[in-house]
């Protein structure tokens, strides 16, 4: 190993403290007595500083090489801030990234959550609903006279899903529109979300959750059925919405 290697692998390891206190005070005396040395330590305890300043949303490839220039000087350490700048930078992209996707999926799953609990509060009450009614025509302006807008009623007992009534639920600080359905003896709540959000389907306190998109809605589907049912529910009620 040449006397360069060595010296950038005790800079490094001074600078982390991995040094033990024999081979530090060796070291300090090299720096107090070589300004050629103690230039490359401070200007890469300069880099190291300046890389930890700097938060996850400024990471401009171009400002960051500005910074970098401005405070390193030293012909030793200027070879070597591109790979640094470049750790830096991708260190700092790949954690803003994986920051955006966990709090993307911790929200998607959380509206799953509140769809469900508010299923499960529609069947622990002594009616799953705030309207009874078969009749889609009763229950759409029901729901204009509490919400902003009427989501879409459809018909669905042709297809085995009958219209039983509707309820307000709540996600969020945001009144939504849930319809309800009946199967056979299952219950199950279809709640109507405005604009194209993003929902997490799957199982969630063993109800499933299935979720599409049509028109300008977000449509959350709740029951205790097999997937093929939802499944079959989903596509009987976009046909529906067909003129």
């Amino acid at each position: 190993m040449s006397q360069v290697s060595d010296d950038e692998g005790l800079l490094q390891a001074h600078i982390d403290g991995e040094l033990d206190p024999a081979s530090a005070a060796a070291f300090e005396r090299r720096l107090a007595a070589e300004p050629g040395l103690r230039a490359q330590h401070d200007s890469l305890l300069s880099l190291r500083r300046l890389v930890r300043s700097i938060p996850a949303d400024d990471v401009p490839l171009a400002r960051l090489r500005t910074k970098i220039d401005a405070t390193v000087n030293a012909p030793e350490v200027r070879r070597n801030w591109r790979a640094l700048a470049a750790a830096a930078l991708i260190g700092a992209v790949i954690g803003a990234a994986a920051t955006f996707v966990f709090v993307r999926s911790e929200l998607t799953r959380e509206t799953s959550n509140l769809v469900v609990t508010n299923h499960i509060r529609g069947l622990l009450a002594p009616q799953p609903f705030d309207i009874a009614s078969s009749d889609r025509h009763t229950i759409k302006p029901w729901f204009t006279s509490r919400l902003p807008e009427s989501p879409p009623i459809v018909d669905l007992s042709g297809d085995g899903f009958t219209l039983v009534g509707g309820r307000v639920d709540v996600i969020g600080t945001e009144p939504v529109a849930t319809v309800v359905y009946r199967h056979g003896g299952h219950t199950l709540s279809l709640t109507t979300l405005r604009g194209n959000e993003t929902v997490l389907p799957g199982s969630v306190a063993g109800y499933n959750v299935r979720t599409w998109h049509a028109a300008e809605f977000t449509y959350v589907l709740v029951a205790d059925l097999p997937d093929a049912d939802l499944e079959a529910f989903r596509r009987a009620f976009v046909a529906g919405l067909a003129p």
